[in-house]
């Protein structure tokens, strides 16, 4: 339901894929500090290092780890999905388009847990990359931006606290409304999202896509006041969520899925 950025998350049955990862988060090890500081360019280096070393389910408050396992359990059907979408976005106040390519490239970790990468372009311009620790694409666990402007990137935001997630979340059913509250160093995030009254064939959003798809009505408040409204859309043949549009008071955006591949 939430994924930060265009969250939040942030990012993914029967396609046949092998080497899947086990449906258990890896075991526990002694958390990675992070560094106050980070010079963007030691974290493009090697990015899947950079995740494996600081984005692990472990380094979660047990509280965390404990709801989401009471959620249920869930396997994901693929090792690397890769996701591209073009989102519009109208900026409300200066009434002008502008266009984003948004690439997300899921790493499945077991449990339900993905590492994902997020590459931001607008206009075709690379500006941006999103670290991201998450759960189905459903909500982000712990983040970090990159500004490829900036030389320095500021540290990873990590999940404090996570409540009242609906059981049987990771395999939603028409009609059925799903909450969450996180807690984040700014404060309280509440996801309040109603499935539609059906599926759809997932081929309606894109030719080659299996399966069906389910969409999500989201209503996203902070501090109890509704910041934004999603439309949240789930794929049954890869089970991960993603979001298809947003919108706030500063601005609308609406996307569409260009090419998906798993492996």
């Amino acid at each position: 339901m939430n994924r930060y950025a265009v969250v939040c998350s942030a990012a993914l049955a029967g396609v046949g894929l092998s080497g899947c990862a086990s449906t258990a988060p890896p075991a526990a090890v002694a958390p990675a500090k992070h560094p106050a500081f980070v010079r963007a360019s030691l974290i493009t280096r090697d990015v899947p290092a950079y995740l494996a070393a600081h984005f692990s389910p472990a380094q979660l408050p047990p509280g965390v780890r404990a709801e989401i396992a009471h959620a249920g359990p869930v396997t994901l059907p693929f090792h690397t999905l890769v996701v591209t979408r073009q989102f519009v976005r109208h900026v409300t106040l200066r009434d002008v388009n502008v266009k984003m390519l948004v690439t997300d490239t899921l790493t499945n970790i077991g449990g339900g847990y993905v590492q994902g990468r997020e590459q931001l372009s607008f206009n075709t311009i690379p500006v941006a990359l999103n670290l991201n620790l998450g759960y189905l694409g459903l909500m982000s666990l712990e983040h970090q931006n990159i500004d490829y402007r900036s030389g320095l990137a500021r540290p990873p935001m990590r999940l404090q606290q996570l409540r009242a997630l609906t059981p049987g979340v990771a395999h939603p059913q028409p009609g059925k409304t799903y909450h969450l509250t996180l807690r984040w160093r700014h404060g309280r995030i509440t996801d309040t999202c109603t499935a539609a009254p059906r599926f759809y064939p997932a081929r309606r959003l894109l030719a080659q896509l299996p399966g069906r798809a389910l969409n999500l009505k989201c209503a996203i408040s902070r501090n109890g006041v509704v910041r934004s409204r999603n439309r949240t859309t789930y794929l049954s043949a890869y089970g991960i969520f993603l979001i298809m549009e947003r919108r706030t008071a500063a601005f609308t955006a609406r996307g569409k899925i260009l090419s998906i591949k798993a492996s």
